[in-house]
């Protein structure tokens, strides 16, 4: 996948997340009118193939190591600062789809 292609996807891909978290969090709302019914599907039964795996091992452990960690001491001091702030109005629900 060449570079113009895959920035496409990660555009696209992030305004599907924006519009999920959107709709998530209630920033708008989505009203359907006239009839929704599902499409008639039709399956048939098949058979299961035959398989047959063999799989590797994997191991996990602790061991005891010696590892340098530095010894450091911070000071910190308490300072007023502006921090941001989020405030969120779900959208309304006006029912003007529902006829």
């Amino acid at each position: 996948m060449d570079k113009g292609s895959r920035t496409i996807v990660i555009v696209v891909a992030v305004i599907v997340l924006l519009a999920v978290v959107g709709y998530a969090l209630g920033l708008f709302n989505v009203d359907a009118s006239g009839d929704l019914k599902t499409p008639q599907v039709s399956v048939s039964g098949g058979e299961i193939p035959e398989v047959q795996v063999e799989t590797g091992e994997i191991n996990v452990g602790t061991e005891s190591a010696s590892v340098p960690v530095p010894d450091v001491e911070v000071k910190t001091d308490k300072v007023d600062i502006d921090v941001p702030t989020v405030e969120i109005t779900p959208a309304g629900d006006d029912g003007s789809a529902k006829q």
